[in-house]
């Protein structure tokens, strides 16, 4: 009786310690996802029924590049989290066993029309040679009247076109279905790549005293996604404030599609190391020098290139249309970031194209003036300045600009800028020309003792083609010494202001309609005739 009694509590035992550590896998699906400038954060929600015992419930199909460290579960129920591990699974990927069968099923498809359309330009080959085949013996016949050879003509010529036109329909059909194939060839490879991904698993071990319902609470953090603030830029008038658009690309190669999901965009950086850093000792010594054969000066600055112009589409004007309505957006701010949520679900496909998202529509006031730099182009540029920006979130971006309902160019909103006022070019403006040609007559060089004394002479000229009259401000400079030996002093000005510290020249000029205005700018450098300075 003992015996029988110790193999039944044995096999109990047996059987309960094999319940536990048993795994039960959970549905996870990701219901939100939070959006940094580089990575994402992905939340889902599981419900399930709590068992007696020890259990490891996984949640399966999330992405593979899961960082371990940003886990996060939370519990909802009557049991303890015992504990949460990462894992990969190699074995299975039925997230995209779907796409893949579609993907077959449509390449089989086109194999079947080909194959329909290759027989039957088959058949119209084999009639085209049999047309030609006749034609050649009747016409070698000696005995045919004038009359039989043109009615063979006519007959023969009205099959050949017939034959000929739909020869070429069915080339061009096949050449379609060829390019059609070949790119659903392409789309099936990516996913055969993706498939032969593991999928991301996370494994929550559960401790519970009784049956009951459960709820956990899952987020992680991919770095494979995130998003870049973009703005169009619409000034209709000098007069009217400018519209700010401010839009978001968002992009994710997180592995899996974000389907339905709610959608936050923050600013946030959670990769950032949140410890301030040290300041370390600086120590300072004397810097060696080496001498030189022969020294050479170089006056450098902001002088390169002339500015690029803007390329513009023949076709740039806009046509008129009435403007689709933003998808509603909340901003949230808090102590250190600040969020825009979206408040209507959107599905982003993992590395599918960036997914456009307009955030806000703002009207700024803006004041406007033109300006232009002659030593480096020939062009006036429209500006625009904006105050108060900070108070709009806006992000460093590329801005695409519309002045008078048409596409000027690309320009950039730098945030990163100290100033109060935000800058922002809202293109070249044809009808004012700028010129900086040398003046000859005042341009010298001359030895005095044992210096080299070169005067620079400029004429800056401004032409208003324009019916009203017109603000301008114009940049030019004066190089600066960085070397005791060398001296800069400015000769003519024009009454220009001179900021002694970054050596810019500027001039405030009112232009009056098909008006010219002139300005000097002469400097001198004096040093050592034994050196040599490259200046302009």
């Amino acid at each position: 009786m003992k015996k029988y009694l110790f193999v039944a509590l044995f096999a109990i035992a047996l059987s309960s310690s094999t319940l536990e550590g048993q795994e039960k896998y959970i549905q996870c699906p990701v219901t939100h996802v939070t959006v940094f400038r580089q990575g994402a954060q992905l939340s889902g929600a599981a419900e399930f029924m709590v068992q007696p015992g020890t259990y490891d419930y996984v949640a399966g199909g999330l992405s593979p590049y899961i960082d371990p460290n940003s886990i996060q579960v939370r519990g909802e129920g009557d049991f303890t989290v015992m504990g949460v591990t990462h894992r990969n699974n190699y074995l299975e990927n039925p997230a995209e066993s779907a796409d893949i069968s579609s993907l077959r099923e449509k390449i089989e498809a086109i194999d079947l029309k080909i194959e329909d359309e290759s027989t039957a330009m088959e058949v119209l080959l084999e009639k085209e040679r049999f047309l030609k085949a006749n034609y050649d013996v009747v016409t070698n016949k000696s005995a045919i009247t004038p009359e039989q050879l043109r009615a063979l003509i006519e007959i023969y010529g009205t099959n050949m076109e017939t034959v000929k036109s739909a020869l070429l329909k069915k080339t061009r059909i096949l050449k379609e279905l060829r390019e059609e194939k070949e790119k659903l060839e392409k789309q099936l490879a990516g996913s055969l790549d993706r498939s032969k991904m593991p999928t991301g698993e996370i494994v929550v071990t559960i401790a519970g005293n009784k049956s009951a319902n459960g709820r956990l609470n899952l987020s992680y953090v991919v770095m494979n996604a995130g998003w870049r603030p973009s703005y169009d830029i619409r000034v209709d008038d000098i007069s009217d404030p400018a519209v700010i658009v401010y839009k978001a690309d968002i992009w994710q190669h997180s592995g899996i599609d974000w389907k339905d999901v709610r959608v936050s965009l923050s600013n946030a950086a959670p990769m950032t190391s949140g410890f301030l850093p040290n300041l370390e000792p600086w120590f300072i010594d004397f810097h060696q020098t080496y001498a030189l054969n022969e020294m050479v000066v170089t006056a450098y600055g902001s002088k390169g290139r002339p500015a690029a112009r803007q390329s513009k589409a023949d076709d740039a004007t806009m046509v008129e249309l009435e403007e689709s309505a933003p998808l509603p957006v909340t901003v949230s701010e808090s102590n250190i970031s600040f969020s825009f949520d979206v408040n209507v679900p959107k599905t982003i496909a993992t590395g599918g194209k960036p997914e456009s998202v307009e955030l806000q529509r703002l009207t700024v006031p803006a004041t406007y003036s033109y300006a232009a730099i002659p030593k480096l182009a020939s062009t006036a540029y429209l500006m625009g300045y904006i105050t108060d920006w900070e108070k709009y979130n806006l992000l460093p971006g590329q801005s695409n600009i519309y002045f008078s309902n048409t596409f000027t160019g690309k320009g950039y909103i730098n945030t990163a800028e100290l100033t109060d006022t935000l800058r922002v070019s809202l293109g070249a403006d044809n009808s004012i020309t700028v010129k900086r040609d040398r003046r000859t007559d005042f341009t010298s060089q001359k030895l005095i003792g044992t210096n080299r004394v070169e005067t620079l002479s400029f004429l800056i000229s401004v032409r208003n083609n324009k019916s009203r009259n017109v603000n301008i401000r114009l940049r030019d400079q004066i190089p600066l010494s960085q070397n005791s030996s060398i001296t800069v002093e400015a000769v003519e000005l024009s009454g220009g202001n001179h900021n002694r510290v970054t050596g810019e020249v500027t001039w405030d000029l009112s232009v009056a309609p098909r008006e010219t205005k002139e300005v000097i700018l002469t400097y001198s450098v004096k040093y050592p005739k034994n050196q040599k300075v490259i200046l302009e």
